[in-house]
């Protein structure tokens, strides 16, 4: 059963759909929420927090202490006033692949479950999964699917029944990204998506506004300010203002940050190319692939002065840094509370938020 579907057999539609629905986000560190509220024909941000979870209450994307994460998405709903979520789903925990739906299937879905197994491993009864065309090419049309273990889609939604909260949909993480970075343009093209946060660095290609590829390096910002801490001897709030103002622009009084900075943003520059190198070339069998015309940079480590300089010059496209609200309103005509590189870290729960506007579809 597609995962859409799934959830809406286990919710009914609320009667007021046109309520705006948080977008929240629940990663190993923190819950994020965003609520995004329609204002005439656009929109305005509502409400935005961010609440720590206490070490170990998520684990690689396992909800190992229910009670917290509960407390914490409850504490949201009495002080925001948060009663519909659209939320996202660990992206470790996923199953993404494409798959040839011929033109000869009797419908898009059963196309998808014909070899539904050769990808999941997990029996059938113990899987939901969603699927979304991406292109038509000769032989039929390319889908993107996305499976999980169906308990762990029944742990997420436990969490926010507990909590009093109305789930509106679930979605891995890239998708909700997609959706705030690139999902406004009129161009979308084939993209790489890099999430450069605290822990890790999240890569996902996307193609046409659908997410067709994703990958984790274990490397995130965290490591570049305890390396500035312990070079400069200085606390992690002055480390975070270091590295972030002073960055990868080098010159003969930053030499010394830079090669501070350098032996991680290397592993993740390297990790970049590779994956880069390995969608731009298929192999004969694959499926065929659009190769990436440019990246966009968001996470709260995206603010590092000279980064995407400092990609471009490897990567050889375009990198710029992404515009999280262009799918809610213009930053020409309303500027929201909150600091854009604030935002870079939100993008996720932005992404969930544009879904849950009463405008869009479920």
């Amino acid at each position: 059963m597609p995962l859409s579907r799934a959830l809406l057999s286990v919710f009914s539609i609320p009667e007021s759909v046109a309520m705006p629905a948080a977008g929240v986000d629940i990663s190993q560190g923190s819950v994020k929420s965003v609520v995004i509220a329609e204002h005439g024909t656009s929109a305005v941000l509502k409400s935005f927090s961010e609440t720590p979870l206490p070490e170990g209450a998520i684990v690689a994307g396992d909800i190992e202490i229910e009670n917290h994460v509960v407390d914490t998405l409850r504490s949201m709903r009495l002080r925001q006033g948060v009663h519909f979520a659209c939320a996202s789903l660990p992206e470790k925990k996923a199953y993404l692949y494409r798959v040839l739906v011929p033109k000869t299937a009797k419908d898009m879905r059963s196309g998808v479950e014909f070899d539904f197994e050769a990808h999941v491993p997990l029996p059938p009864g113990e899987a939901v999964f969603d699927f979304e065309p991406v292109r038509a090419v000769e032989g039929g049309t390319i889908v993107a699917v996305i499976a999980y273990a169906r308990r762990i889609v029944e742990k997420y939604r436990a969490v926010f029944e507990k909590a009093g909260i109305t789930l509106r949909s679930l979605e891995v993480e890239s998708q909700a990204l997609a959706r705030a970075t690139v999902g406004h343009l009129a161009h979308k093209g084939t993209v790489m998506m890099i999430d450069f946060g605290k822990y890790t660095t999240r890569i996902a290609i996307v193609e046409e506004g659908v997410v067709v590829f994703t990958a984790t390096v274990e490397v995130g910002g965290d490591a570049l300010t305890q390396a500035v801490m312990k070079r400069m001897n200085v606390p992690e709030a002055e480390a975070e203002l270091i590295k972030n103002e002073k960055g990868l622009l080098m010159s003969a009084d930053n030499k010394d940050l830079v090669e501070t900075l350098m032996s991680t943003v290397s592993v993740v520059k390297d990790e970049l190319v590779r994956h880069l190198s390995y969608w731009n070339s298929p192999s004969s069998d694959d499926l065929p692939r659009q190769p990436v015309e440019r990246a966009v940079i968001c996470g709260g480590n995206a603010n590092l002065r000279g980064f995407p300089e400092y990609l471009e010059g490897f990567l050889n496209i375009p990198v710029t840094i992404a515009n999280v609200w262009g799918g809610a309103f213009s930053l020409d005509t309303y500027v929201p509370p909150m600091r854009f590189s604030e935002s870079l870290e939100y993008a996720t729960a932005i992404g969930l938020a544009l879904r849950g506007r009463g405008s869009q579809p479920w």
